[in-house]
């Protein structure tokens, strides 16, 4: 797909913000070791259809509902923000909101693989060093 730099910019930033930015809704889950940030969008994906009396009466909180009814958590990321090299999509069926459920299971997954990434073994003396400078 030929998608031009420009359009891909403005996605890549807004995820960064979705996940580094205190009003993001991914912000509880960012990653906020230097070189190793996260960028993310959280989802929500509808089980079932909401009736009209549902609606004039009230709907029932998700939580409030059986297993099987409750929406599906979704969460999409890469990292690090300044060079991809991790792309990852956690869904959890029926876990409810992205955010507070996917976005968790991603952020440990994509922390622990940055984490063993042979690459890094050096990286903290050299932020320190270059964070002197």
């Amino acid at each position: 797909m030929e998608i031009p730099e420009e359009h891909l910019a403005v996605v890549r930033e807004g995820m960064r913000r979705v996940s580094n930015d205190p009003g993001g809704t991914a912000y509880r889950v960012r990653i906020p070791e230097p070189g190793m940030e996260m960028a993310g969008k959280t989802g929500t994906a509808q089980v079932r259809r909401i009736t009209l009396a549902e609606r004039l009466t009230g709907v029932k909180k998700n939580e409030d509902l059986p297993w099987e009814k409750r929406d599906h958590a979704l969460f999409v990321c890469f990292a690090p923000v300044g060079a991809p090299q991790y792309a990852l999509s956690v869904v959890v069926e029926h876990g409810g909101g992205g955010s507070k459920v996917a976005g968790p299971i991603a952020h440990d997954i994509m922390l622990e693989t940055q984490r063993r990434n042979p690459s890094r073994a050096n990286i903290g003396p050299k932020l320190a060093e270059a964070q002197k400078s």
